[in-house]
């Protein structure tokens, strides 16, 4: 189980270095035109999302290996559950059903590393 939740650690860590890169260099031009803002729209709710995945692909792998303060990657893990369960209805309301089965996927996964990591501490 143990190599499993390090395989679905990578797998989240991996896939949230890039959206989190393009949140925070993204022109806002290029923000626009992905529909994330309207032309009007603040762009500092994107940045700090960017931030806050990159931040993640840290907590969710850093913890555990060191040892230090491991409790910080479950945490990530349902910050990261968060973060997709907000992506689901975004998108949903957006009508943009293609990614739907990957954010349920990702959910999926970080909701087990969640899981299981709590479960290993309390032992």
């Amino acid at each position: 189980m143990n190599t499993f939740l390090w395989v679905l650690q990578a797998i989240l860590a991996v896939f949230f270095i890039m959206p989190g890169v393009g949140k925070i260099s993204g022109s806002r031009e290029k923000h626009i035109a992905d529909g994330h803002i309207k032309p009007e729209g603040n762009l500092l709710p994107i940045r700090i999302l960017g931030v806050l995945e990159l931040l993640g692909c840290v907590g969710i792998i850093v913890p555990w290996l060191t040892g230090i303060a491991p409790i910080l990657t479950p945490v990530t893990a349902v910050g990261y559950s968060l973060i997709m369960i907000a992506a689901i209805i975004n998108h949903t309301i957006k009508k943009e059903y293609k990614m739907l089965p990957m954010l349920i996927t990702l959910l999926i996964m970080a909701s087990l590393v969640a899981y299981y990591r709590f479960v290993s501490i309390n032992r």
